[in-house]
């Protein structure tokens, strides 16, 4: 079977369609991947053909799509833009080459489901985080993603139903779906391999930190080093500063050195693998990305949710009202609270740290959500759904 990936060239995004290539690959079948020219590098190691696609920007680089990064709320209205610059155009380029039986685009990338019509073969969306339900990305896509259809030849979508007709994948249970979601016919759930591997090693310097408790803030690598997020970093060390914990800030890649006035009990690191950090925590500080909240829940790590942009604050919300940590959302911009970094406040930081880290409740949820994760199929299951696609 040949099978042309599409992804968002956006850290999350590969993190969620990796697995899936990998898994393909493994499978025997023949794998190609379409992404953004410049974030070909997202897919290295995986010895799977790379190809480039569409417009060239990066949700690490504010400057290069301006609609993604000045958004107010999901940005979702920006991936139809990204599918309309070329995009649609470069699959079905490289389908003349290629031949998919099947596409398997990123949720968010759409130019994958318009090839996939346009081409008349199977598709299946993947989602990367909690998964937008259909009224939400219809009201705020507006006309553009079904008029995008309809350049290229197709019938109209307005309301996005065909859209959401083919297979659709989650990486979680049931119970983490948003509220306002609908059940859909085509759709497939399976548990991340996050689940399922051996302990990852800890870092070297873990250990140098003493026996304190370990408490670790990270606001991804898209907006660690923004002006927001340097605010949200420098409040939390004065918050814990005098706290009896030890603090890990990742910075996403900037220059640790370029920080002043740490505190003693800060340690901060470029980047570190959560996978080996996170079992070690006490609590989890983070902007309410879901690749670091599903280690979070497999490693049972309680949360406090700092959510600056995109999706974080209907994230962060959600699993703030299921009892996994506590969102500390200051203000409103559109329909759901998000965080203002200027006035988040030492208190409210300290006191969040105290709760997730001192309540058995937050525990107890985790695992129970943690069980719903492990009674899902692998990811290797996903593959054999691939397979049945029609």
């Amino acid at each position: 079977m040949r099978i042309l990936f599409t992804c968002i060239p956006g850290r999350a995004h590969v993190n969620a369609m990796r697995p899936l290539v990998v898994a393909a690959r493994q499978a025997g079948h023949q794998v190609h991947v379409v992404t953004a020219a410049s974030s070909a590098d997202l897919f290295a190691g995986l010895d799977v053909p790379v190809l480039a696609g569409g417009f060239d920007w990066s949700q690490s680089d504010p400057a290069s799509l301006p609609e993604f990064h000045e958004a107010q709320g999901p940005p979702i209205k920006a991936f139809t833009v990204v599918a309309g610059r070329g995009m649609v155009d470069d699959l079905l380029r490289h389908a003349e080459t290629v031949k998919p039986d099947l596409i398997v685009w990123d949720a968010m990338e759409f130019g994958g489901w318009i090839a996939a019509e346009v081409l008349g073969i199977p598709s299946a969306s993947v989602a990367s985080a909690m998964g937008t339900p259909r009224p939400i990305i219809a009201a705020l896509t507006g006309p553009e993603l079904s008029d995008l259809a309809v350049r290229y030849g197709l019938a109209p979508d307005p309301e996005l139903r065909r859209m959401f007709g083919h297979l659709y994948v989650h990486r979680k249970p049931r119970i983490l779906d948003l509220p306002y979601g609908e059940r859909l016919t085509e759709e497939f759930r399976y548990r991340p391999a996050m689940f399922d591997r051996p302990p990852v090693p800890a870092p070297d310097w873990l250990a140098g930190l003493g026996d304190r408790p370990v408490v670790h803030l990270s606001l991804g690598t898209t907006f660690s080093d923004s002006a927001p997020a340097r605010q949200v970093q420098r409040t939390v060390m004065e918050a814990l500063a005098g706290e009896p914990v030890s603090v890990v800030i990742s910075t996403g890649g900037a220059d640790p050195a370029s920080y002043r006035d740490v505190p003693d009990n800060v340690h901060l690191v470029p980047y570190v693998d959560h996978e080996a950090l996170l079992p070690h925590c006490a609590a989890f500080l983070c902007h309410g990305s879901f690749s670091s909240v599903l280690v979070a829940i497999a490693h049972g790590v309680p949360m406090v949710y700092l959510p600056l942009s995109a999706d974080q604050p209907v994230v962060s919300m959600h699993l703030a009202n299921l009892g996994l940590g506590v969102n500390l959302a200051n203000a409103r911009q559109g329909p759901v609270p998000t965080l203002d970094p200027a006035a988040l406040t030492a208190e409210s930081v300290r006191a969040a740290v105290r709760t997730v880290s001192g309540d058995s409740i937050y525990l107890d949820r985790l695992d129970l959500i943690r069980g719903d994760f492990r009674r899902l199929p692998p990811v290797a299951a996903v593959v054999n759904r691939f397979e049945n696609c029609r």
